[in-house]
Formats: structure tokens, C-alpha cells, sequence
């Protein structure tokens, strides 16, 4: 299978499209791309038993303004790629007609599903993304549907690593655990990779094993995007809410594997819409700035991390 993976160019620090925030603090903040959920920009309707995501003007323009004419990259969460069934057709529509108004550098999604068929063939979510079981099977359905969305839209795909909260999943022996999954996956995909951090920082914490070894085991040469987040513990899990400043470990995390991707375009400090009422405009610069030195750090250390 030939490979497909192209790095794109170098973004450098970005940073998620929150609609509560002034637009006057992303005119001013230490930018240089933005990731926006284009989820969010839309309202969901049904006809016919079938769910359609349908674009909303105001919204679509209200977000063009914040961003400032910055490069995008497009974060998605309702796509489900890793439905038995099928992914989410009226999440790939909207994203034809969003890429038609507004073109994007790169565009992710998360490693797992949300949706199963329903007793009348309609899609239904399942509540959360849900992680797939570490097989072979899943690797190859997952990689044959990357590689139709790189053909599709003409820029890299990535693929994110999710948390999850599920104390075994299934894998077959062959492969071992949820690293060697994700490289299957992107192999069989010619995809990137979504590196977040908070997410593998979660699931150390919650299943009990080290993050630095899980990086080892990954083809960080197919890190095109890293996140960096916080979050907060809740019934005795550390949870992957994207809500708080990024704690030391992430930072830790951050610094380690910077020299170990050559191809990293950019690392976004990620926090979710429903979840970004406490974080003030100083509070976001401060961690935009804090990853900018890291950045900064790397590149003096000899490396070919983002300047």
C-alpha cells in the first residue's frame, strides 16, 4: 500500500474558536492559527428519520471575523469514523459545504465512535465517544475511511488519541496495546496524527501506566498537531474536559516529545466551548505564551520543533 502521509507546513501556536470570548482578545492574543469545531457553527434538523448539520451564516461570519484572516485547521467530533456501521454522513456534508466557504491547512478526528444503528436504520448516539477495540479489523476499517477523506478533501488527515474511561478493551494479541493500535491505524491510513497530551496524561492517570513509555511505542514521525490542556477529576477519574490551566505533567509531556517530532506544524491549547466559562482572556494568553516558549526552547535545543 503506497503511503500518503505528507507533513503540511509549519502553523506554529494555535488555539481553539471559543464564541464567548471578545473578539477583540483573539485580534491581540499570541496566535498564529486557529482550530475550529465546525460543529459549532451549525444547527442539527431531521427529515425523514435522516439528521442533516446545516451551516449557520451568522455563526459561519461571526467566526471568520474572530479569527482574523489567521490560517485554520478543522477539529471534529461528530464524524464517529469508527462505526461498524458507517460514519456519519451528515457530518462529511457539512464539511463539504464548510471547506467550500472556508478552506482549512489540516483536519482531525478523534480515534473512536459515538453512534450505533438504530432499530429503524437511523443513527444513534451513544451519549460519548466510545474507544474502539485494539484489532486489526478496526484498524483497517478505520485506515480505508482516512484515506477516502484524504482523497476527498486534498489536505493531511489526522487522527486524535482519545481518552476513555473503560478499565479493559479488547486487543488482539498481536498487537499489544493502544499505542501499537494508533500506528496500526495510521499505516493502514496514511494519515497524521493528533498527539493530545491531556488525553494520554487522563488515561495513565485512570489505567495505570507510564505516558512516557506510550509515547515511545508511537510513529511520532507522524505528529503533525499536538494538544495541550487541562482538566479535572470527577467519581475518581481524571477527566478529559478541557477546562482548566495545563497541569505540569502535560507541560512535562510537552518538553519531552517536542524533540521527537519532525514533522509537528502545530500545538493548540485546546478548550472546550461548554466548558471555557472560568478561563479569562489573561488566563488563555498566559498558557498561548507559555507554549511559545516551549516551542522556543526546543528550536534552541537544536531540534526542528515549530519556532
Amino acid at each position: 500500500m503506497t503511503d500518503s502521509f505528507r507533513a503540511p507546513r509549519v502553523l506554529g501556536v494555535g488555539f481553539t474558536y471559543l464564541p464567548a470570548l471578545p473578539r477583540a482578545f483573539y485580534h491581540e492574543a499570541p496566535i498564529d492559527f486557529m482550530e475550529v469545531a465546525p460543529e459549532e457553527l451549525c444547527r442539527e434538523r431531521r427529515a425523514l428519520g435522516r439528521s442533516a448539520l446545516t451551516l449557520v451564516p451568522r455563526l459561519l461570519a461571526e467566526a471568520r471575523e474572530a479569527c482574523a484572516g489567521r490560517p485554520i485547521v478543522v477539529h471534529g467530533v461528530e464524524l464517529s469514523i469508527g462505526s461498524a456501521h458507517g460514519w456519519n454522513q451528515a457530518y462529511v456534508d457539512m464539511l463539504d459545504a464548510f471547506c467550500a466557504e472556508w478552506p482549512f491547512e489540516w483536519h482531525s478526528e478523534h480515534l473512536s465512535f459515538q453512534t450505533v444503528p438504530g432499530t429503524g436504520g437511523e443513527d444513534v448516539a451513544v451519549g460519548m465517544p466510545l474507544p474502539l477495540p485494539f484489532t486489526e479489523e478496526a484498524a483497517s476499517l478505520v485506515g480505508e475511511r482516512a484515506r477516502r477523506l484524504l482523497a476527498r478533501y486534498g489536505v493531511p488527515f489526522l487522527l486524535e488519541n482519545p481518552a476513555h474511561y473503560l478499565s479493559e478493551v479488547y486487543c488482539d494479541p498481536g498487537l499489544g496495546d493502544e499505542s501499537a493500535f494508533m500506528a496500526r491505524v495510521l499505516d493502514r491510513g496514511g494519515c497524521g496524527q493528533l498527539l493530545d497530551l491531556h488525553n494520554l496524561h487522563c488515561n495513565a492517570v485512570n489505567h495505570g501506566f507510564d505516558a512516557r513509555s506510550a509515547l515511545a511505542r508511537l510513529p511520532l514521525e507522524r505528529v503533525v498537531e499536538i494538544h495541550v490542556a487541562g482538566g479535572a477529576w470527577r467519581d475518581g477519574f481524571l477527566m478529559d474536559s478541557h477546562s482548566d490551566r495545563v497541569p505540569a505533567e502535560v507541560w512535562d509531556l510537552l518538553d519531552f516529545v517536542l524533540p521527537r517530532t519532525p514533522n509537528l506544524a502545530g500545538v493548540v491549547y485546546e478548550v472546550l466551548p461548554e466548558t471555557s466559562g472560568h478561563l479569562d482572556a489573561a488566563t488563555v494568553a498566559g498558557e498561548l505564551e507559555r507554549v511559545r516558549r516551549a516551542l522556543g526552547a526546543a528550536a534552541r535545543g537544536g531540534t526542528h520543533a515549530v519556532a
